[in-house]
C-alpha cells in the first residue's frame, strides 16, 4: 500500500516538472520571439515613427473605478494624439474591447482623442478588438491598413509589433508613458504579460481567426 502510495506521488512529481518545464520553455520562446520581431521598432519618440502609415491604438478600460482614471488610457491617448500632431499618420484605428453595452473602450477613446484635437472624421473606431492579437489582424484584414504604428506601454507596443511582424503586416510601435507602480503591481503586470506572450505563440502557431471578422471597412485617405 505504501510502495503503491510513494509511486503514485512521484508520478504526481515527475508531471508537476515536466509541466514545470513547459511553462518555463513556452514563456521563454515567446520572449525570444518578441525581442526579436521587435527590437528596434518601438520609438518613444512620435518623430522616429515611420509616416504613411495608420496608427493603431491598443484599447483598456479608462477608469480603474469611480474617480479613479487610468494611467495607461490616458498615457496612450496623450501618445496617439501626438503621433497625429506629428504627421505621421492619415488617420487613427482605436480598437477594444466592446461585448458589454456598458463597456465601450473604443467610444471612450475617440472622446478622448477628440479633446485632445484629433479630428473626430480621422478616427475610426473597432469595436471587436478582443485581444492584442485581434485588433492587429483586424486592423489589416478589415480596415486595409498595409502600415501600422502601434500606440501602447512599451512591452504591450512590442508585443503587438511582433504580432503584426510574423503575419507580415509592417509595423512599428509608440511606446506611451509609464508611470510610477508599487512593486506588487509591477509584478502582476510582469506575470500578466508573460501569459499574454505564450497566447501570442499559440495564436501565431495555430493561424486564429480573430473572434469577430465581417465586412471591410475603408480607412479615410
Amino acid at each position: 500500500m505504501r510502495r503503491g502510495f510513494s509511486r503514485l506521488l512521484k508520478g504526481i512529481l515527475f508531471v508537476g516538472i515536466g509541466l514545470a518545464l513547459l511553462a518555463v520553455l513556452a514563456v521563454g520562446a515567446a520572449e525570444l520571439c518578441t525581442y526579436c520581431a521587435a527590437e528596434g521598432r518601438c520609438h518613444d519618440k512620435a518623430a522616429d515613427c515611420p509616416a504613411g502609415g495608420v496608427g493603431l491604438v491598443l484599447g483598456c478600460a479608462r477608469y480603474l473605478g469611480p474617480g479613479r482614471p487610468n494611467f495607461y488610457f490616458t498615457g496612450r491617448m496623450q501618445a496617439a494624439a501626438e503621433l497625429w500632431r506629428s504627421g505621421k499618420v492619415r488617420c487613427l484605428i482605436v480598437s477594444g474591447d466592446n461585448r458589454f453595452r456598458s463597456y465601450n473602450e473604443p467610444r471612450e477613446m475617440r472622446r478622448a482623442l477628440v479633446a485632445l484635437g484629433v479630428p473626430s472624421d480621422r478616427i475610426v473606431c473597432d469595436y471587436a478588438g478582443l485581444c492584442t492579437y485581434d485588433s492587429v489582424v483586424r486592423a489589416h484584414r478589415i480596415f486595409g491598413a498595409q502600415q501600422l504604428v502601434v500606440v501602447s506601454q512599451p512591452e504591450h507596443a512590442a508585443r503587438a509589433v511582433a504580432i503584426a511582424h510574423y503575419l507580415d503586416i509592417p509595423a512599428e510601435g509608440l511606446n506611451a508613458p509609464l508611470k510610477p507602480t508599487t512593486r506588487s503591481s509591477r509584478l502582476r503586470h510582469f506575470v500578466r504579460e508573460r501569459g499574454a506572450r505564450v497566447a501570442m505563440l499559440y495564436d501565431l502557431l495555430t493561424g486564429r481567426t480573430p473572434r469577430h471578422m465581417g465586412a471591410q471597412e475603408i480607412l479615410p485617405n
